[in-house]
């Protein structure tokens, strides 16, 4: 896919691997919905870091996890642009205690509303546009810890392999309709959900990780975009980990 000129929607993207895939997108020329649930400010230096390169995004505000959320944000995007050619489903959390025997309810509910069910969402709600343009591509951000699993963050886990197979189903029934879905699953990521973990985690995961250390958010946008450009490609789980899974 040509990206210059698309409509491109990124959640979750007022920082870390949702920023970097907003940046690279308007790079390419792409006209970028930053989208955020809270961080104002946040996605505003997003959009203004853009534009300030000469490329073209516009922050909206919307909880995915909500569906009345994505479909006022659809509403919005179809009445500005008419339509929507790239979707990035990014926006995820991990809420600690994230154990499996300590993790509350309710954040347990959420981190799946957001994580999994969002990536739903939008699917459902931006998809029928796509299929009417015969022309869509999807790019749902997974995890490798949805192949291992963690019962340190079981409900992330669980989400993000349910990303996977979402991705795996939706390339089945979109790819007649010029639609490509793909996957990427990221390793350990230098972001704040990472550092957030705490120093000894992430200097386990560096030790654990054969290139030795973290990976930047900006790698990440590197294979979004090369997914988006890949043609042949769709229903496909790109690894990125410095070889951290093997």
């Amino acid at each position: 896919m040509d990206i210059n000129g698309k409509i491109a929607l990124v959640t979750g993207a007022s920082r870390g691997i949702g920023k970097a895939i907003a940046i690279v997108l308007a790079k390419e020329g792409a006209n970028v919905i930053v989208n955020f649930k809270e961080s104002t400010d946040l996605a505003e230096d997003v959009v203004s870091t853009i534009r300030k390169s000469g490329g073209e995004a516009l922050p909206l505000k919307a909880d995915v996890s909500d569906p009345r959320n994505v479909q006022a944000m659809a509403d919005f995007i179809y009445k500005k642009y008419g339509r929507l050619d790239i979707l990035v489903n990014n926006a995820s959390v991990i809420l600690r205690p994230g154990n499996w025997d300590l993790m509350p309810l309710k954040d347990m509910d959420y981190t799946i509303d957001l994580t999994l069910k969002g990536t739903i969402y939008c699917i459902r709600t931006f998809a029928p546009k796509m299929i009417e343009n015969r022309l869509g591509n999807i790019i749902n951000i997974s995890s490798t810890t949805a192949f291992g699993g963690s019962p340190f963050v079981l409900a992330y886990t669980a989400s993000k392999a349910g990303v996977i197979t979402v991705t795996k189903g939706m390339a089945k029934a979109l790819g007649k309709h010029n639609i490509r879905v793909n996957a990427i699953a990221p390793g350990t990521i230098d972001t704040e959900m990472t550092t957030g973990a705490g120093e000894d985690y992430v200097k386990r995961a560096i030790s654990l990780t054969p290139l030795g250390r973290l990976g930047k958010p900006e790698e990440i946008a590197d294979a979004a975009l090369f997914l988006i450009k890949a043609e042949f490609v769709t229903g496909h789980v790109l690894v990125v980990d410095g070889g951290q899974y093997i």
